[in-house]
């Protein structure tokens, strides 16, 4: 039998501790011994011995108290490791390839955590007094899997179809089977969901690494416009035969949705849930045609160019123009404006061993071996090989030559994709014929640029590949190729970035 004096020491605050307070308190030690660790240490011990040692604690408030703890301390140390892959060449060096597995352990780790918590209020307390705990747990593991997905991105990988399957289940959790509309504490959940959804249909492998912090930040904005809800009759009576817009989400699949429009025709859709960004379309449209000084909502960071890019991909209309070729010849790449510059200038010569006398070396740029997959008429998919690893991002332009061939093709990288084991890269073919030209103009030194004599993409044009701020729209031009002069209006700039501008060239007003 139990004594008075312990029955006391168990009731009141100054008894025995008890094997919560105990296992909050080892917690506790084992987060103070990351003090004074680097980013790369904190991430590693935090995944490796801090959660694990706080799955047994039965207490789910001390829980969610003590994860609340870890994810500070992430935190602090998860922006220079997600910066430094976000940086790094591909495909990633060694260094750079642990700390994305360290970073995605704990990010994983915390999502499983929080989620933990969540499925023991709805399994063990359904309808009790933990309803903002259980709301709260959900958003905290949503966000875990967002900004998990997010890293993938930073290295031009594709999120995991196990982070989708648990996004798509959390979000199901708190909406019930009778999927009434969340508000109030439960509309922060759906904002994140429908956040992770639109940053996945923006397609970020074809995006800029350099921007994705900046589309991000963008998406959680337009989230706020974005309605989602289940597929019925009633539905499909509304949308009737205008899809744009739309997109399906299956929650049984691992994958945040297919746009509406490109689902055959005659394919049942009940059964999913119905993602409408029509307003998103109108928040962009908004800061698309935005007059200088005018106050907007919601209002965007990002440049007309830029937001034009993500209003595409959210009308779900960018699609390949051709059909591609399957075949596998090599071919040698060069990126970096610079590089191609000095490949072009002088270095265009054929495979044959006897033009290598002739070949003007200057070390300028360092080539790499690809795998040319696909080729269409305006473009190629490539696979690396080996070679110098480049810091390659979407918007880059880089020259490709075939083996046995003297051809060059300038290109710009529109998509990549790097896992494990591959590197891809997929490529638009800007010209059929390209020049290195010297830019003169008044009271502007003379530059180089790469002419695109023709955009069969973009309509009659001709275009210009500078760099950045080489050039600006409506200046007169004179382009130097050789043995002869050419004059020319700068154009509307199609495309910008920190390496190169992308101008149409128009001829001069007479």
């Amino acid at each position: 039998m139990d004594s008075p004096l312990r029955v006391l020491r168990e009731l009141f605050p100054f008894g025995q501790a008890s094997a919560e307070q105990k296992s909050a308190a080892a917690v506790r030690g084992l987060l103070d011994t990351i003090t004074g660790l680097s980013p790369e240490e904190t991430i590693a011990r935090l995944a490796g011995s801090v959660l694990p040692s706080i799955s047994g604690q039965s207490n789910l408030h001390m829980r969610f108290k003590l994860l609340e703890d870890v994810r500070l301390e992430a935190e602090e140390a998860l922006p220079p490791l997600e910066k430094q892959i976000g940086q790094s060449v591909l495909p990633l060096p060694l260094n750079a390839a642990t700390s994305a597995l360290n970073a995605d352990n704990l990010l994983k780790g915390l999502a499983l955590a929080y989620s933990g918590v969540a499925r023991s209020i709805s399994s063990d307390h359904p309808g009790g007094g933990l309803s903002h705990l259980f709301h709260r747990s959900v958003q905290r593991a949503m966000a875990m899997i967002a900004r998990r997905q997010l890293l993938a991105y930073r290295a031009y990988a594709t999120p995991s179809a196990s982070s989708w399957h648990t996004l798509h289940e959390l979000y199901q959790l708190v909406r019930g089977q009778r999927s009434k509309p969340l508000n109030g504490e439960t509309a922060p959940i759906e904002h994140e969901y429908l956040g992770a959804l639109l940053f996945a249909y923006l397609d970020p492998t074809k995006l800029p690494r350099t921007d994705l912090e900046k589309i991000n930040i963008c998406t959680r904005q337009l989230a706020a416009y974005a309605q989602v809800g289940e597929v019925t009759p009633e539905t499909g009576i509304t949308i009737g035969k205008n899809t744009d817009h739309f997109f399906l989400v299956r929650p049984d699949e691992g994958n945040p949705g297919y746009p509406l429009m490109r689902i055959p025709a005659g394919t049942s859709v009940f059964g999913g849930l119905l993602v409408d960004c029509n307003q998103v379309i109108a928040a962009l449209d908004r800061n698309i045609t935005r007059r200088p000084g005018k106050v907007i909502d919601p209002d965007l960071n990002a440049s007309p160019a830029l937001l034009q890019t993500l209003r595409l991909a959210i009308s779900g209309k960018s699609a390949r123009r051709f059909s591609r070729t399957r075949f596998r010849p090599r071919g040698d790449l060069v990126s970096g404006f610079g590089s191609v510059l000095s490949l072009l200038d002088g270095n265009a010569l054929s495979r044959r061993s006897v033009d290598a006398a002739s070949r003007y070396d200057s070390g300028d740029y360092a080539s790499s071996e690809w795998a040319m997959i696909d080729e269409s008429p305006d473009g190629f998919l490539l696979r690396f090989i080996k070679g110098e690893k480049r810091n390659l991002g979407t918007g880059d332009i880089v020259a490709l030559q075939p083996r046995e061939s003297s051809k060059i093709h300038v290109c710009l990288v529109r998509r990549i994709s790097s896992s494990d084991v591959r590197l891809e890269l997929g490529l638009q073919l800007m010209s059929p014929q390209v020049s290195v030209v010297d830019i003169m103009a008044d009271e502007t030194p003379e530059q180089r640029a790469v002419f695109l004599h023709s955009l069969p993409a973009y309509g009659k044009h001709a275009g210009l590949i500078a760099a950045p701020g080489a050039c600006r729209t409506g200046q007169k031009i004179m382009l130097k190729l050789p043995g002869q002069s050419l004059h020319r209006q700068i154009g509307a700039c199609m495309e910008a970035n920190e390496g190169l501008e992308f101008f149409a060239l128009d001829h001069p007003p007479n």
